[in-house]
């Protein structure tokens, strides 16, 4: 399975990517793409990018190995190759990649005949939040200005990916993707709160898929659903594409209801 993590930048991609390596370094790995940018400090060769010249990137992309890239803003290349892929699934880890929200698309329609493909979007509330985290890194006020002119393109893109978290905490954020990843990648299912209604069969079938969101919030151990039964029992039914959004504060008091719902679920 890979993962792809999306989100306008600052918003902390790479960092919750390497806590998941530092958390559970034999459950994941990152995938390393090829680009044309400088490596820069603290990356190794592979780690997170395999880094080519111009000149051999374009040579890999008439040949036909690149199956997606993007180039930025500062002219750089980012690209997928399929001999670097078909070498890192062999694994068995869960890949995991940092990736623009617009090559995650891609992904999925090429790759997704090949393995399971996720697109995770980190978010914040506040677009300043950002700046000033771009600001810290030490981007240029130029970079910056031209990455925040992206934000509402990529906020509006935000709805096509599977998942929408919140990163306000590293260590929550980064236990709340690992509960899902975990949970997409042995192929479970999510349980309803106890307060949310079973819906009913009928409900179910009725459910047409116009702005499908499940709700969901983790309790300390699991994430439970706690809105869009109907709409996440539909997309396990037919396939229809749901978004999980999760609660951005735990809530540990939140119990599991399991009888009815389950029933639901294995009759898909």
């Amino acid at each position: 399975m890979l993962c792809t993590f999306v989100g306008c930048a600052g918003v902390g991609k790479n960092t919750i990517i390497k806590e998941l390596i530092r958390l559970f370094p034999d459950k994941y790995e990152i995938f390393p793409t090829l680009t044309t940018r400088k490596m820069r400090e603290g990356e190794t060769e592979g780690n997170p990018y395999y880094f080519v010249s111009r000149e051999q990137f374009e040579k890999l992309l008439a040949e036909g190995e690149i199956y997606e890239y993007q180039q930025i803003h500062d002219g750089s290349y980012y690209g997928g190759s399929k001999k670097v892929l078909k070498k890192h699934l062999e694994s068995g880890k869960i890949l995991i990649k940092d990736i623009d929200v617009l090559g995650a698309e891609t992904y999925k329609r090429e790759l997704g005949s090949i393995t399971k493909i996720l697109s995770l979007f980190l978010c914040v509330d506040d677009v300043n939040t950002l700046l000033d985290r771009m600001r810290g890194r030490g981007d240029s006020e130029e970079s910056i200005q031209q990455r925040a002119k992206r934000f509402p393109m990529e906020m509006e893109l935000s709805k096509t990916c599977d998942y929408l978290v919140a990163n306000e905490d590293i260590q929550l954020t980064a236990r709340i993707v690992d509960i899902l990843l975990t949970n997409e990648a042995t192929n479970g299912i999510y349980e309803l709160s106890s307060d949310c209604p079973v819906p009913t069969n009928e409900e179910i079938e009725r459910y047409s898929g116009a702005g499908g969101i499940v709700r969901l919030c983790m309790n300390g151990r699991e994430l439970l659903i706690t809105q869009g039964a109907d709409a996440y029992a539909a997309s396990k039914r037919s396939g229809i594409f749901v978004q999980k959004q999760v609660e951005p504060k735990p809530d540990f008091s939140c119990a599991t209801k399991r009888d009815k719902w389950f029933g639901l679920i294995e009759n898909a």
